[in-house]
């Protein structure tokens, strides 16, 4: 006998309970949890429970302020009792660089509406009683809404507010099978007999990969040990009974707050620990693995220089548990890929924090079908199966290590590598190829010279590749470069109903056969949810491009769009290479090596043509990113490294030059052209973009129309800009503050030096109306307001000539 439920949730810690509870206050309680012991028994049990809101992205400072907002309020309940302690935090810092980061995220803090604050050594000891400073310590940063909760009090009440509103809980009932029916809906096979389900959810933490596994998925789930300790009783402590901020000291790489009459310490100076690598034991339940003593005495001895108390404390306890991890150390969360009704929120390294913002996502998905805030980072599918369990646990190891690290913006994570490579992986690499990692292929980011060597340096200003990058775009810009484009997101869409069906997936025109448009594709709410660039090879026929990152994800959405017409849609395409030659001299010199027209009549800007080059068939499309005349070459890898020595020998009396992504993204914001993922996603519309006149109102149904008919009726919220930033000074990051008269008025999506012009440049959204063109403004960076100037896109070429010679 088959119990039907609209949505099971899988997992009973704080992820699992909290998507429960959301699911509930949505109105969605013909549900059920499934938890394979007792509540809390994963990782939740022994959690620290510290609720962090400090964070490098918008996404993850929305996911700790939205936590501890809820948590707060539900700990008002007295039926329902929450031990929660709004403490704030305090990170000091050591080093310079350190320094630099947290005035960064104080100014991405006030992009996002929060309020962190740089502190001096003094107003550090002045806020917490029991901290002291040293040479060492420079200046640290406050988050004024940290705090801490006891995770298993919270999951209970979670669960408690659910069962209220008529939502099911079963303990002790293990999944044993998944398997879906035609119609979509699932048997959720467990110990206490089958479910049948609307959609499910894989909450299961460390063991959400095995759930995964049971539905015939694959998900790159690492469970790492992590440990803190539990000091003896502080005589101080008795006596003391104020509230005071928690530590993070980034440098030493330990967190410190206060646990009743004691202080709880916890480490990340330690390597990433695998554990599990065949799965989570079926009797693993609310157990520890061995304490590591001796490793936690250095950071003790090193914390206690600061906190002199602690050196008065033995150890109450040790708490070595399991914490799961991504590759990346993001969580898995968002719809799986391949399946219907069938959704992920596990890999979720900060539990008890990401909870509250995953319930609210998941209610949102379940309700509108779109979230509030744009979660592509978190989606599941970014992992396809390239990440293998062997590289997921390396690269996770990778990061726990790099915890507390400084985040710099062109770190490249070794660990794992390689895992995709096109066959001029070796020949590029040879040539001084310096590769880094996009959606598990190498790519090359830039090409090392003699006078710019790879010494592994980083920091907030300039690095080596600059100079390697100024000579690569010089030379496109004054000759010609050719690039090893791996892993080019790929489709064929072909048959009776493709130009109908794809009409309806994207907002703009469809091309004319032997011609290329770029359009986006909406979500029902008029967001933008990703772009493609189409080629029409044939009237039912069309090569869809997109980004790297979104294959799976954007092969999900048009699938699930031409499910029941006369469609085949192919991921991935016969031509799987892709060669992007480029500059003013690429149409002499692929001209030399095809039989083929290539000049502006017959080959037209944003034409496409099936020709032969070096004897080699290809797809040649006239589209440029780097705003030059040139040719994207989509060929078969088997041909590949042919290709590319036919073109490197024909362009040797041209200067030909290899470039490699880091040239590639300076000139597309030199252009001003929008970056998915950067420049926009799901939380701005086509008008908020600057991207309206891609949407044909004239043509038929497409999804989002009636959102866009509305949205053109009303006030535009935001306005995509390009600025020149005209202070010297290194190169701001994303989400650093626009402001006029020292107001927030927007924020940065792109920064590049344009090394064509010579211009510091950057793309961002500023309030409508807040910034006139050619209006000056300032940029705050490092803690510096910088003079900026706004200005048309396209800094470049802004007519284009070079684009349509």
């Amino acid at each position: 006998m088959s119990t039907y439920v609209q949505v099971a949730v899988i997992g009973g810690g704080a992820v699992g309970a909290a998507i429960l509870y959301h699911l509930a206050e949505a109105g969605i309680t013909d549900t059920v949890l499934l938890e394979k012991n007792e509540l809390t028994a994963g990782s939740t049990w022994h959690a620290a429970g510290n609720i962090p809101t400090y964070a490098n992205s918008w996404l993850g400072m929305r996911a700790g302020n939205y936590a501890w907002q809820l948590y707060k309020e539900l700990a008002k309940d007295p039926e329902a009792p929450i031990t929660y302690r709004h403490t704030s935090a305090i990170w000091p810092a050591h080093t310079p660089e350190r320094m630099q980061l947290f005035q960064h995220l104080c100014g991405v803090s006030r992009s996002a509406g929060f309020d962190l604050e740089m502190l001096n050594p003094a107003e550090i000891e002045e806020r917490h009683p029991y901290w002291r400073a040293d040479e060492t310590v420079l200046g640290g940063i406050l988050d004024p809404y940290e705090g801490d909760i006891d995770p298993s009090q919270l999951t209970q009440a979670l669960a408690k507010h659910a069962r209220a509103n008529g939502a099911k809980v079963k303990r002790f009932t293990p999944v044993t099978g998944l398997a879906q029916r035609a119609s979509g809906e699932w048997d959720v096979e467990t110990s206490q007999g089958t479910f049948v389900a609307g959609t499910v959810v894989n909450a299961a933490g460390s063991s959400g990969g095995m759930i995964a596994a049971l539905a015939g998925l694959h998900l790159p789930v690492v469970t790492l040990e992590h440990q803190y300790m539990v000091t003896s009783a502080l005589q101080q402590l008795d006596e003391d009974s104020a509230v005071f901020p928690l530590i993070r000291d980034p440098d030493i790489r330990y967190y410190l707050r206060r646990e009743r009459n004691a202080l709880l310490l916890g480490s990340y100076a330690h390597d990433g620990r695998p554990v599990w690598q065949e799965g989570v034991p079926a009797d693993f339940d609310h157990q520890l693995f061995a304490d590591d003593i001796d490793g936690m005495m250095e950071v003790f001895e090193a914390a206690a220089a600061h906190v002199p108390i602690l050196a008065e404390a033995g150890a109450q306890r040790f708490v070595n548990g399991p914490i799961p991890y991504s590759p990346d150390a993001l969580p898995l969360v968002g719809p799986a890929g391949g399946v219907k009704n069938f959704y992920h929120a596990t890999g979720v390294q900060i539990g008890i924090t990401h909870s509250a913002a995953i319930g609210k996502a998941m209610a949102e998905w379940l309700t509108v079908g779109e979230t509030e805030w744009d979660l592509s980072a978190w989606d599941p599918r970014r992992f396809g199966p390239w990440a293998s369990q062997e590289y997921a646990a390396k690269r996770a190891s990778q990061h726990y290590d790099l915890q507390y690290a400084i985040p710099y913006p062109h770190r490249t994570m070794d660990s794992g590598r390689p895992v995709n490579q096109t066959p001029l992986y070796d020949h590029l690499c040879d040539q001084g190829a310096v590769m880094g990692q996009v959606g598990g292929w190498e790519r090359a980011f830039w090409f090392k010279q003699d006078a710019a060597a790879d010494a592994g340096e980083l920091s907030f200003g300039h690095e080596p590749w600059q100079d390697a990058v100024r000579v690569e775009c010089e030379t496109v810009r004054d000759a010609v470069g050719i690039m090893d484009h791996g892993g080019f997101t790929k489709y064929l869409l072909e048959g009776p109903d493709a130009a109908a069906i794809l009409d309806t997936v994207v907002c703009g025109k469809l091309p004319p056969v032997g011609r290329v448009r770029l359009s986006y594709m909406l979500t029902p709410e008029g967001r933008i949810w990703s772009e493609a660039t189409i080629a029409r090879l044939a009237e039912d026929r069309f090569l869809l491009c997109g980004p790297t990152l979104a294959v799976e994800r954007d092969f999900d959405w048009i699938s699930a769009q031409a499910e029941r017409a006369d469609v085949t849609l192919t991921k991935g395409y016969i031509h799987d290479g892709a060669l992007l030659v480029m500059g003013p001299k690429s149409r002499e010199l692929l001209q030399s090596l095809t039989s083929s027209n290539l000049d502006a009549q017959t080959a037209p800007w944003m034409s496409v043509a099936e020709i032969e080059i070096a004897g080699i068939p290809v797809t040649a499309l006239r589209v440029s990113y780097v705003g030059e005349l040139g040719w994207e070459l989509h060929v078969s890898s088997d041909h590949l490294t042919q290709l590319f020595q036919a073109i490197w020998q024909a362009g040797l009396t041209h200067n030909i030059c290899n470039f490699g992504s880091y040239a590639l993204n300076a000139m597309r914001v030199e252009k001003g052209y929008h970056g998915w993922g950067t420049d926009f996603g799901t939380e701005y519309t086509l008008f908020d973009a600057g991207l309206s006149k891609f949407a044909n109102m004239a043509k038929g149904p497409f999804t989002g129309r009636e959102a866009v008919a509305r949205q053109s009726k009303t006030d535009v919220e935001w306005s995509f800009i390009g600025m020149e930033i005209t202070d010297l000074g290194p190169e701001p990051l994303p989400s650093d503050p626009i402001l006029k008269d020292g107001v927030v008025i927007g924020y940065l999506t792109s920064v590049s030096m344009g090394y064509r012009t010579g211009k510091l440049l950057a793309l961002g959204y500023v309030k409508n109306g807040s910034l006139s063109m050619g209006e000056e403004c300032s940029v705050q960076a490092f803690g510096v307001e910088r003079n900026a100037v706004r200005h048309e896109h396209h800094v470049y070429d802004p007519e284009n000539s070079r684009l349509k010679g």
